[in-house]
């Protein structure tokens, strides 16, 4: 079987999110329980990676407006 047992779940609960019986906000909880995990690093390994890829500086979406003055 190829599929964890998560995966089959969130499966089921698209089907029920389709046809009605579950909720949109019930539907995002298992969506998050199914997202993969979120690598921590250190300054130095940030560094490292931008250097590799020739990145300067971190990217911005143009116009965040978390970066509002």
């Amino acid at each position: 079987m190829d599929k964890s047992i998560l995966d089959i779940v969130h499966g089921n609960a698209k089907d029920w999110h389709a046809t009605g019986v579950m909720k949109e906000t019930t539907l995002r909880e298992f969506d998050a329980l199914c997202l993969p995990p979120v690598n921590e690093y250190l300054a130095v390994q940030i560094k490292r990676i931008r250097t590799r890829v020739k990145a300067s500086q971190c990217a911005k979406r143009p116009n965040d407006p978390s970066k509002a003055a």
